[in-house]
């Protein structure tokens, strides 16, 4: 028992102090020039770096922990978390060379993820724009690299319950950046299709929060489960913070496309995960009965929220909606370079060019649809291997339900397995209506997503094979 509370209390600890280093490196870029951000966390990265090396998932952790460095810019327009998460993999392969971690071995998820890859890559060399295309590309092969790390890198099960609490604090923080002040919300329709000053946080604009904290809440949901079942309550208060900072984070977007995505995300934990279905049956009837209330009961103001949701079932909607247009100019697109599209990232160079003909999209930076944005740029190729990723993704996901859940070490890869297909459910059904995932945030940490389903699946193969 001593020993257990020990663990927990390192964690505690060690969670605290990566929370300190988050919040003043977010706090410093928003008020002090960027070299000084440099200088004031080169010794911080440094001694995580010699750390990590002896337990390299640390690397990774600091990753998730500091996407709230987001937003910070280093020249040639590199990201910050981008190049955070670069210098993880360079550790996390330095580790290994050292005997730390595990072979990457084989991953059915991974391999599909470098064939996308690999079509982008194909894309760009006859697309229209190469120069904004490799910039893309750079990005995909860093996120690809992200991915491969997680699998190399979480060694046992600890190691993923260690990167999951870490996604858990670092989904925290980015929502903290989103409600440190109330909105003062000015609805500009009957229906509140239009709503301005809505809350973005580190975020260019609202719906990359509301995806944002979409996959932090299906996540944290699922973290919620596990560390109550490990009887950890500090943990538990973790994910539980975590979870609601993003429900307020969520409904404070009035992003009605991270709505949605969040249903599609908690309905897929449902499946996965028997241990949540109590809890979320409870949280469908409180939304269903709130919902119905709203709808029998109108009030002569009723709350922005509330007129935000109903706009989802009905209205005039927005009049200044140029997404039907974007769309149309995503179909004809890909009508004009099928096979492999425009190129990554040259939609939006595409329309405003005139390479394709819809007046009204030339303004718009992507389609709006996350399949469509695919299909524009990398063609049927590149949506063809898209579908496919989704597929292999499921058949992993549901793959770990059927780990051992008797055992502890089963239920981590269950849980974790569970919650990081939520998430991932989340943006796919965020998707349909919008394509967020040009953020290098959300980037990142859909990437970080996928490297955690790849090792769930890679653990449980190994300890299959092993038993």
């Amino acid at each position: 028992m001593e020993q257990k509370k020990a663990i927990d209390l390192r964690g505690v600890f060690g969670a605290l102090a990566l929370t300190l280093v988050a919040v003043g490196v977010w706090v410093s870029g928003q008020s002090v020039p960027l070299r000084f951000v440099v200088l004031l966390a080169v010794p911080v990265l440094v001694t995580v770096a010699v750390i990590a090396v002896h337990r390299p998932v640390l690397a990774l952790a600091v990753v998730a922990v500091l996407l709230v460095s987001g937003d910070i810019d280093l020249p040639l327009g590199i990201p910050l978390v981008r190049l955070l998460a670069l210098g993880a993999v360079v550790i996390v392969v330095t580790a290994r060379l050292c005997g730390r971690g595990r072979p990457i071995g084989w991953s059915p998820l991974l391999a599909v993820m470098a064939l996308l890859v690999t079509a982008a890559l194909l894309s760009t060399m006859f697309g229209v724009d190469p120069g904004r295309a490799l910039r893309q590309d750079f990005a995909y092969l860093v996120g690809l690299l992200l991915a491969a790390a997680i699998v190399m890198a979480t060694a046992d099960r600890s190691d993923l319950l260690v990167l999951a609490l870490a996604l858990c604090l670092g989904g925290a923080l980015l929502c903290v950046t989103a409600v440190t002040k109330m909105p003062d919300f000015e609805v500009a329709s009957s229906d509140a299709a239009v709503v301005s000053n809505r809350p973005v946080g580190v975020f260019a604009q609202p719906n990359e929060l509301g995806l944002c904290a979409a996959m932090v809440f299906c996540f944290s949901f699922a973290m919620i489960i596990l560390t109550h079942r490990q009887r950890r309550s500090w943990l538990v208060a973790l994910c539980v913070v975590a979870a609601l900072l993003a429900l307020t984070a969520l409904l404070l977007s009035l992003s009605r496309g991270a709505w949605i995505g969040t249903v599609v995300g908690l309905l897929v934990l449902a499946v996965l995960l028997r241990e949540a279905r109590p809890a979320l049956l409870c949280l469908a009837t409180v939304m269903t009965v709130g919902l119905a209330l709203l709808v029998v009961v109108p009030s002569v103001n009723p709350p922005v929220i509330a007129q935000r949701l109903l706009s989802v079932f009905g209205g005039p909607g927005n009049p200044y909606d140029e997404r039907p247009a974007a769309r149309a100019e995503a179909v004809v697109q890909m009508s004009e370079r099928p096979l492999l599209g425009s190129g990554p990232a040259s939609y939006s160079w595409a329309a405003q060019q005139g390479v394709a003909h819809v007046p009204a999209a030339k303004g718009e930076e992507h389609a709006h649809n996350l399949y469509l944005a695919v299909g524009a740029e990398q063609g049927v190729l590149g949506v063809t291997l898209l579908v496919t990723a989704v597929g292999v993704g499921a058949v992993a996901a549901l793959g770990n339900r059927g780990a051992r859940g008797d055992r502890g070490g089963d239920a981590t890869v269950r849980m974790v397995s569970a919650g990081s297909a939520a998430a991932l459910a989340a943006v796919l059904g965020h998707g349909v209506v919008d394509y967020p995932l040009r953020n290098p945030i959300i980037a990142t940490l859909t990437w970080l997503f996928i490297g955690l389903l790849a090792a769930c699946a890679r653990t449980r193969r190994t300890s299959t094979h092993t038993s």
